[in-house]
C-alpha cells in the first residue's frame, strides 16, 4: 500500500513540475515577443501607440497570468514532496533538505527554489515595464503632436520627440522588458531542469 501512496504523490509532483516549465516556457516566448515590438518602435522612432500598444499590454498581460500558473504549479509541487516525502503524510516534512534520501526529488526542488526566485524578478521587471510603456502610450494623447513626433526648428537638438516623456518612458520600459526577458529565459532553464531532475535526471521532457 505504501508503493502505491508513494507512486501517486511522485507522479502528480512529477505532474506539476512539467505544467510549471511549460508556463515558464509560454512566459518567456510572450516577453520576447513583446520586446521584438518595443524595440522595433524605438529603432524606428515610432511612438508606441495604438495597435501596437495594445497588443504589448495585452501580451505583458497574458505573461503575468502565465507566470502566476507557474508560481502555483511549483508551490503544489512543493507541497506534495513535503507530504508525500514525510513518514506520515499528515505531518509534512520541515525542509526540503529532509528530503535528501530522495535525490531526485530534492534536486527537482533546489531547482524549483530558484526558479522561484527568478519568478518574482520576472513579475517585478514586467510590471515596470507594463507601467513604463502604459505611460508612454498616455502621453502621446496629452502632448502636443508636434512636441510628440518631432520636427521642430531647432535641427541642432534633433527630433523633439526623442527628447519628450514619451520616448523616456518607451526607452525605460524596453530596458525594464529586456532584463525580464533575461530573467525569464532563466526562469525557463531553471523550471525545465527542476523537470528533469523529478524523472531522474533522464528524458523528462517527453511527458508533456
Amino acid at each position: 500500500m505504501e508503493i502505491e501512496v508513494e507512486s501517486t504523490w511522485k507522479g502528480l509532483f512529477q505532474r506539476r513540475l512539467v505544467m510549471a516549465a511549460k508556463h515558464c516556457r509560454n512566459v518567456h516566448a510572450l516577453l520576447f515577443g513583446t520586446l521584438a515590438i518595443v524595440d522595433g518602435d524605438v529603432r524606428d522612432g515610432l511612438v508606441h501607440q495604438g495597435l501596437r500598444a495594445e497588443s504589448a499590454q495585452r501580451a505583458l498581460e497574458s505573461a503575468t497570468m502565465e507566470l502566476g500558473f507557474a508560481v502555483a504549479s511549483m508551490g503544489a509541487a512543493r507541497h506534495l514532496a513535503l507530504r508525500g516525502g514525510a513518514p506520515c503524510p499528515s505531518a509534512p516534512l520541515d525542509s526540503v533538505d529532509d528530503l535528501a534520501g530522495d535525490p531526485a526529488v530534492w534536486c527537482a526542488l533546489e531547482r524549483l527554489q530558484k526558479a522561484a526566485a527568478l519568478a518574482t524578478g520576472v513579475h517585478d521587471g514586467v510590471e515596470c515595464a507594463r507601467g513604463r510603456l502604459l505611460a508612454a502610450a498616455v502621453l502621446v494623447d496629452l502632448l502636443d503632436d508636434e512636441a510628440v513626433v518631432g520636427g521642430g526648428d531647432d535641427d541642432s537638438t534633433g527630433p523633439q520627440w526623442k527628447q519628450s516623456p514619451c520616448f523616456s518612458e518607451q526607452i525605460d520600459g524596453m530596458m525594464e522588458l529586456g532584463d525580464a526577458v533575461w530573467m525569464a529565459e532563466e526562469l525557463a532553464a531553471e523550471a525545465d531542469g527542476a523537470r528533469e531532475a523529478a524523472f531522474g535526471f533522464g528524458g523528462g521532457g517527453g511527458v508533456d
